[in-house]
């Protein structure tokens, strides 16, 4: 199989699968409240966590630094 016809076969499987979406037609998933601020504490307590490991990990690095 050429390079072309590989390039062209790979194109049309892509226009399969993206099919285009008219903005008229196109209609946000409605959120519960509910489920929009259980998500957002779910974000913030990943990040609260990593943040918490790089303290303990910069604090562990710096005492091993002090130590040499």
């Amino acid at each position: 199989m050429s390079r072309k016809s590989f390039i062209e076969e790979e194109s049309v499987d892509e226009q399969e699968f993206f099919e285009a979406v008219n903005d008229e037609h196109f209609t946000r998933p409605r959120v519960s409240r509910a489920d929009s601020l259980r998500a957002r504490r779910q974000v913030e307590a990943l990040l609260e966590e990593r943040r918490l490991r790089k303290a303990i990990e910069d604090d562990w690095f710096a005492g091993l630094d002090e130590e040499e």
